[in-house]
């Protein structure tokens, strides 16, 4: 069993893990570096749609000498992130969480929680010349969940489109909130607070059988059977009384 998240583009500079392994993909992380790197300034500002200011920190970043490296989940550190209690975790959570977390990512491809990253922006939706990101990771997201049975999606579409060629169970996990107009919505920042608070559930509770997510009560969201299906699962957050 995988669980899938999507990377953020929030992230700070700092490590958990003392050795970190190289990332799966390393030359072909660094070409889509070098094609980035090719950019001017005003190339980058308007490839990702910035301001100036915001502009500088990425062509920055782009340009960075720096040896610094970081692990994925102490890097990544927006809204879902802020919800992983990475630090607090023990050793058989720790083991845990590198057996089936991952982060799919337009930079890196597939990222294990031990992984060396770099802080980085780049969208799955962008496209690097001739370069359609989602064709450039193919192979190695078709190679790295051949055999894997389960996946449990907590990521954004944009990310787990990534596995349109996948044949293992995909479990989709949704949060939505009732309405006073006896609706449901998805709410985006609860909805994806409730997906950090799932990982942390279940790397807290080392949880193996998919059937235990069902017993996932924080944040107001519980499960819902009556408007669940076999690989959608939905997580309801009732109205206050």
């Amino acid at each position: 069993m995988k669980i899938i998240l999507s990377p953020s583009k929030l992230q700070s500079e700092r490590s958990l893990f003392k050795k970190k392994r190289t990332v799966l993909a390393r030359a072909k992380q660094l070409y889509l570096i070098e094609r980035l790197q090719a950019m001017t300034y005003e190339e980058v500002k308007s490839f990702y749609g910035l301001k100036a200011q915001m502009a500088n920190t990425v062509y920055q970043q782009i340009h960075s000498l720096s040896s610094d490296e970081y692990d994925v989940f102490s890097m990544y550190s927006g809204i879902v992130f802020k919800e992983i209690n990475v630090a607090s975790y023990d050793r058989r959570q720790i083991d845990y969480l590198l057996a089936h977390g991952v982060v799919l990512s337009a930079l890196y491809g597939v990222l294990e929680a031990d992984m060396a990253v770099r802080p980085y922006r780049l969208d799955m939706t962008k496209k690097l010349g001739d370069i359609n990101l989602y064709d450039y990771w193919q192979e190695l997201v078709d190679d790295y969940f051949a055999d894997v049975a389960t996946v449990v999606n907590l990521a954004s579409r944009e990310f787990s489109r990534m596995l349109k060629h996948y044949r293992g169970r995909m479990l989709n996990i949704h949060f939505v909130e009732e309405q006073t107009s006896g609706k449901l919505k998805v709410v985006t920042v609860r909805a994806k607070q409730a997906r950090g608070l799932m990982f942390d559930y279940m790397v807290s509770n080392c949880i193996e059988k998919v059937d235990d997510i069902k017993h996932f009560n924080e944040a107001g969201y519980s499960y819902v059977q009556a408007i669940s299906k076999e690989d959608d699962w939905y997580f309801v957050k009732q109205l206050a009384d």
